[in-house]
């Protein structure tokens, strides 16, 4: 069901940004002047504007995505079923839910750190030496934070809603949404050229989407590029702009924004054909 309703966002997209400078498409020959610099300038506008219009929806959907997920968590963590803290009542729930979205895994927390999950029942290790749990239990709700999955073994943002009762916390449903399937379709959808790419960063600065499957949950400050870990330190301090730096042989441009949901940096990047 998510994935027919991810398809239709992008397809909607698409439909605005096909032609332009960074989708796998050419650009129309009458838009470029004859002169070889002006035709370098008009197709490195073309390539910004594509950027920016791939970035709004790149942000866009993505907290959509999440959102949506929190949404439902909380519908569920208010049923009568959830709130028994009981696992066995609301199982069928969590499952129902499950089933209606192949990117994710429910699961159900008590407060000394215990849980189950859907696929597989009750688990033998327990969540309370996670970063996000303290917060989670002193009845904070959880966005977007980074954890290999206990469960799956799958790089996963957690979504999660703290349940209360009596002015107890009692435990808590959450998601483990998984950013490896997130990145395919995204990659799918905005069908970038070979010089383009997509990623987003943890206020920590590690990678959560990507392009690339190995630089997935990398930090990009650590892979050798003495511009690139400045770049990222601009984008990590900064709420939006644009900078550049050199990597894999060539010159990037990178636009970025941060989303007010997550405060995930998401970045576009292409060739800067100015500075080959």
């Amino acid at each position: 069901m998510f994935e027919r309703s991810f398809l239709r966002f992008f397809a909607l997209v698409m439909m605005f940004v096909t032609g332009y400078g960074l989708a796998q498409a050419p650009i129309s020959p009458s838009s470029i002047a004859k002169s070889p610099v002006a035709s370098s300038s008009v197709a490195q506008s073309q390539h910004e504007a594509d950027a920016q219009s791939l970035l709004s929806a790149f942000v866009s959907y993505t907290d959509l995505r999440m959102k949506g997920v929190q949404q439902s968590l909380e519908t569920l963590a208010s049923t009568t079923e959830a709130r028994s803290a009981k696992w066995e009542n609301m199982k069928p729930l969590l499952s129902s839910y499950q089933r209606s979205d192949a990117g994710l895994i429910v699961w159900f927390v008590r407060p000394d750190g215990t849980y189950s999950t859907v696929d597989k029942g009750p688990m033998d290790v327990t969540l309370s030496d996670r970063d996000y749990f303290p917060a989670l239990m002193s009845g904070q709700k959880i966005m977007g934070a980074l954890v290999i999955s206990k469960s799956t073994g799958q790089r996963s943002a957690v979504i999660a809603i703290p349940m209360e009762k009596n002015g107890k916390i009692i435990g808590a449903i959450g998601a483990s949404l998984f950013l490896d399937k997130l990145s395919e379709q995204v990659d799918s959808a905005l069908a970038l050229r070979p010089d383009a790419a997509f990623f987003s960063l943890a206020p920590n600065g590690r990678s959560t989407l990507h392009k690339q499957t190995d630089r997935r949950f990398v930090d990009p400050r650590e892979l050798g590029s003495e511009t690139l870990k400045k770049a990222a330190n601009e984008m990590l301090s900064n709420p939006e702009g644009e900078t550049t730096y050199e990597f894999d042989n060539a010159t990037k441009k990178a636009i970025y924004r941060t989303s007010p949901l997550t405060q995930w940096k998401f970045v576009i990047t292409f060739t800067d054909a100015h500075r080959k």
